[in-house]
């Protein structure tokens, strides 16, 4: 949106977030992992406003429970020098974020912070990473410009749930680099605003933002795999194996599924070390289920882009229950692992009753299940099973999986 008036702009983007469809566990030992982009979605919306003071950003995350002013004064100009990496000759540029020196610039960032906020050490940790996130963006893309900045209004809203295993800090990452650039483009050829307003990412474009939102996993996670901010920027499935750079799979796909949280709080770090421990004792047998996990994963390929290609001859009662197979064999095989629990036990013996395919996604010991709802499925066997889940305490939203990525929102 543009206001010729004031000369001011309004941009709107939203991304999904994702699952783990197969490769949970075995993807830390060398297997294949599948992602998938998940219907319910973070957005953004950061407006251009006038300012009667000095210039600023007002930030607005409900989600983390964040309201935040971010002067524009001249301190900040310092943070507009981002720098290529020490063995990198030329001048950084915003389409660059993989050649950033990223740990001097998250150190300048950090200085700022602690100069505009003494009490940042203090804040919850969601709400620290959230405003490093912010200001490294902002200061690394719009830093190698010369474009002025007027102050910003931006609210960052979304559906999934912070720290579940649904990839809610990569959709945020994806969301506000991909509202910077889109701001950055439409301020850099106002001249021609309506032909750059209507014009979605491109998949150069796509790439860079999911570049930076890497950069912000960086910020939050230390060593991500990528698979998130490539799955919440591209949407579709990716796979991934460890020491291997993420690869978007074009599958247009539009699974319905029951997404159903636990309720059941689990940490990701102890189960993986659980995994080793009982490997440790068991290797054969455990390597075994890691070599079955990943025939999975590479078996799940096909069918999605057998599903995914619209041909008439393709059979899609016989590939939904292929489909089925799969997560059902998966589901046992992490269960041999150690790493299910009742609940998930409970949402799967629930689903398997009414003939419906259900398996753990994530690190498990709680978290997430995913029912597989095929498209004959009548809705009174859905809302029978949900009324059920509800009854026993779960969370369950109804979504699918397999939908687009980064969006422009008209």
């Amino acid at each position: 949106m543009f206001n010729g008036m004031d000369n001011m702009f309004t941009v709107s983007v939203s991304a999904p977030g994702k699952v783990i469809l197969h490769g949970e566990h075995a993807v830390v030992y060398g297997k294949t992992a599948l992602a998938v982009s998940l219907g319910l979605r973070s957005s953004i919306v950061v407006k251009e406003v006038n300012s009667i003071k000095e210039p600023a950003v007002y930030i607005h995350m409900p989600s983390v429970e964040l309201q935040e002013t971010i002067p524009l004064t001249p301190t900040i100009k310092a943070l507009f020098c981002p720098r290529l990496l020490q063995d990198i000759s030329g001048k950084f540029s915003w389409k660059m974020p993989d050649k950033l020196d990223h740990d001097q610039h998250l150190r300048r960032v950090e200085e700022f912070l602690h100069i505009i906020k003494p009490n940042f050490d203090v804040l919850p940790s969601n709400q620290k990473n959230s405003l490093r996130v912010f200001l490294y963006m902002f200061s690394g893309i719009f830093g190698s410009t010369d474009i002025r900045v007027k102050s910003l209004d931006i609210s960052i809203g979304t559906e999934l749930t912070i720290g579940a295993g649904t990839g809610s800090s990569a959709s945020f990452a994806v969301c506000l680099a991909g509202a910077l650039i889109q701001l950055l483009k439409l301020k850099s050829h106002s001249s021609n605003y309506d032909a750059y307003y209507d014009e979605d990412f491109s998949m150069t474009e796509k790439e860079i933002i999911s570049e930076w939102a890497y950069n912000g996993e960086r910020i939050m996670h230390g060593t991500p795999s990528g698979i998130d901010n490539v799955s919440c920027t591209f949407g579709s499935v990716v796979s991934y194996k460890k020491g291997h750079k993420p690869r978007y799979i074009d599958a247009r796909l539009d699974l319905r599924i029951l997404l159903v949280d636990t309720r059941v709080q689990r940490e990701t770090r102890a189960l993986v070390m659980k995994v080793a421990t009982v490997r440790q004792r068991n290797t054969a047998a455990i390597d075994h289920i890691m070599e079955a996990c990943d025939h999975l994963a590479n078996t799940a390929i096909q069918v999605l882009l057998k599903l995914s290609s619209g041909k008439c001859d393709t059979d899609v009662e016989s590939d939904y229950q292929h489909l089925a197979e799969l997560w059902e064999m998966n589901h046992w095989l992490l269960g041999a692992l150690g790493v299910s629990h009742p609940s998930l036990e409970t949402i799967h013996a629930a689903a398997r009753a009414r003939g419906l395919a259900c398996k753990l996604t994530g690190a498990g010991g709680g978290g997430y299940a995913m029912v597989l709802i095929p498209p004959s499925t009548p809705r009174s066997t859905v809302d029978g099973l949900t009324g059920q889940l509800l009854e026993l305490g779960f969370r369950v939203t109804e979504t699918r999986l397999g939908g687009p990525g980064v969006s422009l929102e008209m």
